[in-house]
């Protein structure tokens, strides 16, 4: 290991890298890492993190989450930051943005927001300086994982036990796969595909699970000290291989080890956390 350095704040999340330039998220501060060099670069409220990052025609979009008001950051060089949008400027009602990503080939931002509003997922064609919702409702997201013909939401609900959401830009239309396992929420913290596989990082429990088909899932790792949702859970594509972070264990997944694992979440009908759900856009309507 070559050009250690210490950054204060925990945890630390590398949100962005282009060339040998990297940005980390440490506490409510962000830090453009080169070398063996850091230099702070962005300030967020007290007790406010950086979580994700994507990119689109040449500027990184950063995201801020925690309390309101958390906005969305644009940056060019890694150097210059500056406020594109807050939570408030796209749903009043939110306590801050869940995630952020993009569509290159649409050139579109997608992201999604929560917590007890009815606005949880936007996009925006103007660079994030303005923002269409494309789901109001009960079903809460945290990734976005943008594919040609679709984007898949990752469920993050305290109503559902657990679940994906597909959308079809082209046709504006939403499909919803309710899922449940053996615990009480299965909540998702990150997503990725790895050929014709889907592998998820779920944040309570802690845990990697795989799918084929967005239906059936099967457990790649379930980590015994998840108590409550860890929004550090995180997967990646390295080469050939998968990469999770659980925020204990560093795990790599070889092709073969993606295959097998034990049944953990199938669909289920979700009769009652369905009219949950319309009882929370009810209220919520009302407010």
């Amino acid at each position: 290991m070559e050009d250690i350095i210490s950054i204060r704040g925990s945890p630390c999340v590398l949100l962005w890298g282009r060339g040998d330039e990297f940005l980390v998220s440490a506490g409510n501060s962000l830090y453009l890492v080169f070398g063996n060099e850091s230099r702070p670069v962005l300030r967020v409220g007290a007790g406010n993190w950086l979580w994700h990052a994507a990119e689109l025609g040449g500027f990184v979009f950063v995201q801020e989450y925690g309390e309101s008001p958390a906005g969305i950051y644009a940056t060019e060089d890694f150097r210059r930051f500056e406020r594109v949008v807050t939570n408030k400027d796209v749903d009043p009602k939110s306590r801050h943005f869940h995630y952020v990503a993009s569509d290159a080939e649409r050139n579109l931002l997608v992201a999604t927001l929560g917590d007890g509003n009815l606005v949880r997922a936007v996009m925006s064609r103007d660079f994030g300086r303005t923002w269409r919702p494309i789901y109001r409702g009960p079903w809460q997201f945290v990734p976005v994982l943008v594919e040609r013909e679709r984007w898949v939401f990752g469920f993050d609900s305290g109503i559902a036990r657990g679940g994906v959401g597909i959308y079809h830009p082209e046709e504006g239309r939403w499909e919803l796969i309710f899922l449940k396992s053996s615990h009480r929420y299965a909540q998702f913290a990150s997503l990725v595909r790895f050929g014709d596989l889907y592998v998820g990082g779920l944040g309570m429990p802690v845990g990697v699970v795989v799918s084929r088909d967005l239906k059936v899932w099967r457990a790649l790792h379930i980590a015994e000290f998840s108590k409550a949702y860890n929004h550090f859970v995180d997967v990646a594509i390295w080469g050939d291989k998968v990469v999770a972070s659980t925020g204990q264990r560093l795990l790599i997944f070889e092709v073969g080890d993606l295959g097998g694992g034990e049944l953990f979440m199938k669909p289920y009908p979700a009769v009652l956390d369905r009219l949950h759900g319309l009882l929370f856009n009810l209220k919520r309507s009302f407010r």
